[in-house]
């Protein structure tokens, strides 16, 4: 299944489209222009990668959604905003932004939190990761649906939690 994004690369702003990998090659849209890339892992946060017959080299610094990637002597800042993370923003937006008073994170399901993302008195974004809950085999970010200063933590890794349960605390 085809993965979008809004990619912001610097000041510009994108539409990619990830589709399925098959045998290494994977086809990208970006602004409604397709291209056959063919991407080898070598290693960490190494990628040799193939496009239109030319080869280059990269290096990814980050989290997966806010990127650093270094092409030879090049390097470009990209955030990644998928669907969710969208429409969290969107949320946002709705509300003003609204900034004033807690705010808790909860679980939308039972499950085990696998990973703590943050910790009290941390500055965060709308969209940035808090904490990570596994449920039915599968891992689930929970993220800050504003901007905001992490108030409090109420889990740690390990711990089982209950849907609707607070994960993080808001300011």
């Amino acid at each position: 299944m085809a993965r979008r994004y809004q990619a912001q690369v610097g000041e510009r702003t994108v539409e990619v489209v990830v589709g399925d990998e098959e045998g290494g090659q994977v086809e990208v849209t970006i602004d409604g222009r397709s291209r056959v890339v063919d991407a080898c892992s070598l290693g960490g946060a190494s990628w040799s990668l193939i496009v239109d017959g030319a080869a280059a080299l990269i290096d990814l610094e980050g989290d997966g959604a806010d990127l650093t990637v270094h092409v030879g002597d090049v390097t470009v800042p990209v955030r990644l905003i998928d669907a969710r993370r969208q429409l969290l923003m969107q949320a946002a937006a709705q509300r003003g932004g609204a900034k004033a008073g807690p705010l808790e994170v909860r679980s939308p399901m039972p499950g085990k939190v696998v990973k703590v993302l943050v910790a009290p008195g941390a500055a965060v974004t709308a969209g940035q990761g808090l904490v990570v809950v596994e449920a039915m085999k599968m891992e689930n970010e929970m993220r800050a649906p504003r901007d905001g200063t992490v108030e409090k933590v109420a889990v740690r890794e390990g711990q089982a939690v209950d849907a609707g349960e607070t994960l993080a605390t808001l300011a």
